[in-house]
């Protein structure tokens, strides 16, 4: 979606998304006709509205929930990259993975 859409569907204006986008909260794609958002900037947008105006955190606290979102997606892909690699492999290889992880986990219990 084009930035005009972006700001009416958040009901935001320029100076706001400007902001975010400085910020780095949200990074549009380049396109020959501006910027383009796409579902996930909007997930993001609503996120930093819920932040911002429902809970009251500050600039300060946006940064750090926007960075760990991040993470987060960065460590899911990996997970799902890593899944699949492991699926790659032999089954006696699967196996001898999922026994290792098996007893990592009853040892963390304890």
């Amino acid at each position: 979606m084009n930035e005009s859409e972006f700001r009416l569907r958040l009901e935001i204006d320029d100076t706001v998304l400007q902001i975010w986008i400085k910020q780095g909260w949200l990074v549009p794609e380049t396109t020959d006709g501006g910027p383009h958002f796409r579902d996930a900037d909007l997930a993001r947008g609503k996120l930093i509205l819920d932040l911002v105006n429902a809970m009251g955190v500050n600039e300060a606290g946006v940064d750090l929930v926007m960075d760990l979102v991040d993470q987060l997606h960065g460590l899911r892909a990996t997970l799902r990259d890593l899944t699949d690699a492991v699926c790659h492999q032999n089954p006696d290889v699967q196996e001898h993975i999922l026994s290792e992880l098996y007893r990592l986990e009853r040892q963390s219990r304890r």
